[in-house]
């Protein structure tokens, strides 16, 4: 028998090269993971009777069938207190009929082993999510990805940001298909935490992405929809109520530790409503810049981190979804944005939350300076184009 001829062809340096950028990523990747997770454990236990608990109540009132008394805060509080003794004042469950209709598996389970499998399932989320990103953007976006503070912390606390996370990824990946109407139809399930989506829509309308706006439209009137229908008009009057109410101490806790414009106000004594108002016309007047006529990466930065700066409800976790613009960013952006999201990446800036005012402005006002910094990045492009045109 004759010698086979095959030779097996030597992979070439760059190969070599990639596959150990990649190693070492995933590396580092678990090194981190097991960081967090080391430093996770030690918070769950309070999630079990803040963060998780109202979220568990919400999905234990839904799947009973009592749609019309989610909102009631005696209600509430009384489930909250037959779960934890312990718990002295209500820890209100804020999100939508929907999304109490989507929770409402939850209460198949214990309370202690739902928030695990609830931690567990958000986990697996994001490492899909750091998967996507590694393949999408390279080895680097998963050390981004697996440094970037915000996902792990709301792990910890039985918060629901990486949803949000896994939803603006899903929405971004069919608009770079052309897939418009699905990616707005998707954009729409972030209405569960509507308070930091508000310029979402505006950017479609900025960019006159109409198909996008209207799927995005249609979805939110099916949601509100199903809202209406399962908790009726004495439910979602309820609600409102609920979130209007002044004297919920847990309703709105601590704006100067917010990741938005109230923690600038809060943070330097400017307690005025018309200059928390000048900040969001700010805010909307630098997206607006950043998003006119922008590439797809730039919008979808761009209406994500001006929706954060301008929600009325804002922590740490809330900024999961920003995770999608550092990845964003750090792959296609100029010098000054790419450093400001890398900056964004890095633990210790959602750490000065922890430190004494003003510092916990921090987070903020480097939100605000990469929107400006994608603004003028922006600018430049379209003064580029029209000079060479």
């Amino acid at each position: 028998m004759a010698p086979s001829t095959t030779a097996r062809t030597p992979s070439t340096p760059s190969a070599k090269q990639a596959r150990s950028a990649l190693v070492s990523a995933i590396g580092i990747a678990i090194v981190l993971a097991i960081f967090w997770t080391v430093i996770g454990v030690n918070v769950v236990p309070a999630a079990r009777g803040h963060d998780f608990l109202n979220i568990y109540v919400g999905g234990t009132l839904a799947a009973s069938g009592r749609f019309a008394e989610i909102y009631d805060q005696n209600v509430q509080l009384q489930l909250e207190q037959q779960l934890v003794p312990t718990t002295d004042e209500l820890v209100p469950f804020v999100r939508p009929h929907f999304y109490a209709l989507l929770l409402s598996p939850l209460a198949l389970f214990p309370l202690d082993t739902a928030l695990w499998l609830w931690i567990g399932l958000h986990a697996a989320v994001l490492v899909g999510c750091w998967t996507w990103a590694a393949r999408r953007f390279g080895p680097d976006a998963l050390v981004l990805g697996a440094l970037y503070l915000p996902t792990p912390l709301g792990i910890a606390h039985g918060q629901d940001g990486v949803f949000m996370l896994a939803i603006v990824v899903a929405a971004y990946v069919l608009a770079s298909k052309g897939r418009d109407q699905a990616a707005g139809a998707v954009a729409a399930l972030a209405l569960m935490k509507f308070h930091i989506t508000f310029l979402i829509p505006v950017g479609m309308v900025i960019q006159k992405r109409w198909r996008m706006l209207g799927a995005y439209c249609a979805t939110a009137a099916g949601l509100v929809a199903v809202s209406a229908v399962t908790g009726g008009w004495t439910g979602m009057l309820s609600y409102v109520h609920l979130l209007q109410a002044k004297d919920l101490r847990r309703l709105s806790p601590s704006p100067d530790l917010m990741v938005n414009i109230h923690s600038i106000t809060a943070n330097f004594g400017i307690d005025e409503p018309l200059v928390s108002a000048g900040l969001i016309a700010l805010v909307v007047a630098i997206m607006f810049v950043a998003v006119r006529r922008a590439p797809l990466w730039r919008f979808w930065s761009a209406i994500l981190i001006g929706s954060v700066l301008v929600g009325p409800h804002v922590f740490g976790y809330d900024a999961a979804m920003l995770l999608l613009a550092v990845w964003l960013a750090a792959s296609h952006a100029e010098r000054a944005s790419r450093v400001l999201a890398t900056i964004a990446a890095v633990p210790l800036l959602f750490f000065c939350s922890l430190l004494d005012t003003p510092w916990p402005v921090v987070p903020s006002l480097v939100l605000l300076a990469w929107l400006g910094a994608l603004a003028w990045e922006n600018r430049a492009d379209l003064t580029e184009q029209m000079g060479v045109a």
